[in-house]
């Protein structure tokens, strides 16, 4: 599968699960990139990464993370 990463959330470790539970339950693709272990600060923050979507389900992700998405950084940037 192709997936374009567009725009992402950082939750802390102990709400990764809660998240991918209600996600899988909306049916909404995305993927978890874990944190860089080499670096200290947000080592505990994994990245919940998600394609370009419709609006409608753009606002559903909005709303259970409760803010707008952080654009995907392009080539590492």
């Amino acid at each position: 599968m192709n997936f374009s990463k567009s725009f992402y959330y950082t939750v802390d470790h102990s709400k990764v699960e809660e998240y991918k539970k209600m996600l899988d339950l909306m049916k909404i693709p995305y993927i978890v990139e874990a944190p860089i272990a080499l670096l200290n600060q947000g080592a505990n923050e994994y990245s919940f990464v998600f394609p370009n979507m419709s609006g409608r389900l753009y606002g559903m992700v909005s709303k259970l993370f409760q803010s707008d998405g952080k654009p995907y950084p392009v080539n590492g940037t």
